[in-house]
């Protein structure tokens, strides 16, 4: 297996949907209350949107011609007084193929996210990841991520 991480192109969006998809009913199956099934998790027109913006990288883990693993990494900056003025990488999307997790190619794609967001003045990686995904959790701590904050909810 040769997994090689590149910047996506728009040419990738049908298999770069269908991993989005399943990544997403993943989602679904682990939080049933917030996420619902689609036929089209990510859009075509968002997919675009992101490989052109200047703010974003779309990364892609490309095994052989297929991929299987992606990244969406955007540029937030603090912009309230009361932060410490700095440039985020946002990892704003994330998934690997279920037929290739444990095998490295997560770890490559956050090695290419925290490279990017670092080459773009970046002085921190982060992402959200839901209390329900375990796995995503473990993984996030094995590649050097630990929790900042807690996004609390309440059911009314």
């Amino acid at each position: 297996m040769s997994v090689q991480v590149r910047q996506a192109v728009l040419t990738d969006y049908s298999c770069f949907a269908r991993v989005a998809r399943e990544v997403h009913e993943h989602h679904v199956a682990a939080v049933p209350s917030v996420f619902r099934s689609v036929d089209i998790a990510f859009s075509e027109e968002r997919y675009a949107e992101l490989v052109s913006d200047e703010n974003a990288t779309m990364l892609v883990a490309d095994c052989d011609g297929d991929i299987v693993g992606y990244a969406v990494l955007v540029l937030r900056h603090t912009a309230r007084d009361i932060f410490v003025p700095r440039t985020i990488g946002f990892v704003e999307n994330f998934g690997v193929a279920k037929s290739h997790r444990r095998r490295g190619v997560g770890s490559l794609l956050m090695s290419a996210c925290a490279a990017h967001a670092k080459e773009r003045g970046a002085t921190s990686l982060e992402l959200d990841c839901w209390e329900a995904n375990r796995e995503a959790a473990r993984f996030y701590a094995s590649v050097g991520m630990h929790v900042m904050r807690r996004w609390l909810s309440m059911d009314l």
